[in-house]
């Protein structure tokens, strides 16, 4: 097919009703010059992986005979990875939480625990919804923030998923697990669960229209809305491979940079609160995303964003780098423009669901991907914070003109901590958790073994002798 028949035939898919069913494709694309060539085709890609050779395109149903004539190896998948297919008498969106059941659940977790302050509307949607955040703390009110959101794409409900369990997590076992008790003592964590809530909302009807993106359909021309993610200021428009200029692409731009609501509120909160870093949360495909989108050319601060998503990524499965890495560039992004204006440290962490709604009603998967998802939740506010892979005080030495210490190799721990004490000569070693309290005595072999019964957490190696002691924080995390 030639471009101008393709761009056509994608037309045609762009104009048509909302009312017909959507179905996801696998193509395979084995190579990166297969890769290019579907996505230049302007079909609307859900996700994909070079490294392991596939494509995934959004269709409507009426043309899967002829795509699959198009793409022979083609692979249809289930029905309801592609969109809500639940009975809804029973829930909005089956298992997931739908924009009713999201304003009832962080309402009922405010209601139930002093930590948790009521939402508060900051913004208005192009619907005139309330956009609201929720923080959670037991800090002061000028501790760091950690900003968590989610569905700034309306079909993507694996991860509001992700962040419901995370704030559940924080809330209930603040007090008992020592890292949720240290991150809430330690910073302020916001979530804003529903950035797209115009379009969550427009998805609510059975067998609905599957919608990306925000549901301004009037500017700059009749359109099908703007995308959320392609509409922040940093390289806004840098070219169109990353956002298109066509309305009816599924990454249409917008007329200017900030021109949405939604995304001018997002781009004021964060200038308000000015958190650490943060999780900006899609679906799907198994992926931790990190700048720079909109060239594919490291940041200034590769090392971190590669060592941190290493952490994160590697143990659950989970593919992290840059978008054009593993997927495609991307410009106008969210990510971009929170480390290019600010030098904040935000990640894309993409579900790993089965499509978009493919776990409606499959709730073991979505306790899988919520648990993979805490993980990362907790590795990123530790690593935030500083608890993770950074030096703590030292204190006097033993002979004058010596520092002693003690260094943590390797950190976060899963089952052997592995450490270096220098600057003594016998000192008594031992492991303390975060009340003080003394869970372990260690001999000076540079390496102890945690025992299964230690519960995950934050922990202190700590030396002593003659008055003297040195510390290392440490993070236990299987």
């Amino acid at each position: 097919m030639n471009r101008f028949a393709a761009l056509c035939f994608v037309l045609l898919l762009t104009l048509s009703s909302g009312a017909f069913a959507w179905r996801l494709i696998r193509i395979p694309a084995l190579t990166d010059s297969d890769f290019t060539s579907i996505a230049s085709m302007g079909y609307d890609i859900a996700s994909g992986n070079r490294g392991q050779g596939f494509v995934d395109i959004m269709i409507e149903d009426r043309f899967v005979e002829e795509t699959i004539q198009r793409f022979p190896h083609a692979k249809v998948l289930p029905e309801e990875w592609a969109q809500p297919v639940n009975d809804q008498s029973r829930n909005e969106f089956g298992y997931y939480y739908g924009p009713n059941e999201n304003n009832a659940f962080w309402a009922s977790l405010a209601a139930g625990s002093d930590l948790v302050d009521t939402p508060v509307t900051f913004a208005q949607s192009y619907q005139n919804r309330d956009i609201y955040h929720v923080r959670i703390s037991n800090a002061d009110p000028d501790a760091p923030v950690i900003l968590f959101n989610s569905l700034i794409h309306g079909r993507e409900p694996g991860g509001n998923s992700a962040i419901i369990d995370f704030a559940q997590w924080l809330t209930s076992e603040y007090g008992s697990d020592t890292m949720a008790t240290f991150i809430l003592d330690n910073a302020q964590v916001y979530f804003v669960p529903m950035v797209n809530i115009d379009a969550y909302y427009h998805n609510l009807p059975s067998g609905g229209p599957n919608h990306r993106k925000n549901m301004n359909f009037t500017t700059p021309v009749s359109s099908s809305g703007i995308d959320l993610n392609r509409n922040w200021g940093y390289m806004w428009g840098y070219d169109n491979i990353g956002s298109s200029p066509d309305p009816y692409s599924e990454t249409y731009r917008g007329s200017a940079a900030f021109s949405e609501p939604e995304t001018a509120a997002m781009r004021d909160l964060i200038n308000e609160l000015m958190p650490l870093g943060g999780f900006n949360y899609h679906t799907y495909g198994g992926y931790l995303l990190y700048p720079w989108g909109y060239n594919n050319q490291p940041t200034p601060d590769q090392a971190t964003f590669q060592s941190w998503g290493a952490q994160m990524a590697n143990p659950i499965g989970y593919q992290y780098g840059r978008s054009g890495q593993i997927l495609y560039n991307v410009n106008g992004e969210a990510c971009d423009w929170e480390y290019g204006q600010h030098g904040m440290l935000f990640f894309t962490p993409e579900v790993d669901d089965n499509g978009f709604w493919g776990s409606q009603n499959d709730t073991t998967l979505i306790v899988t991907n919520n648990l993979e998802c805490r993980f990362m939740n907790k590795l990123l506010c530790m690593n935030l914070l500083g608890s993770v892979g950074i030096e703590a005080e030292e204190h006097a030495g033993v002979e004058e003109g010596v520092t002693p210490s003690v260094h943590v190799i390797a950190n976060p721990v899963t089952s052997v901590l592995s450490f270096t004490v220098q600057g003594f000569g016998s000192p008594d070693i031992s492991v303390l958790d975060l009340s003080g309290r003394v869970v372990a005595r260690v001999s000076d072999s540079g390496s102890w073994a945690v025992p299964s019964e230690i519960a995950n957490g934050i922990y202190h190696i700590v030396a002593r002798e003659n008055g003297a002691s040195a510390s290392r924080a440490f993070t236990v995390l299987r």
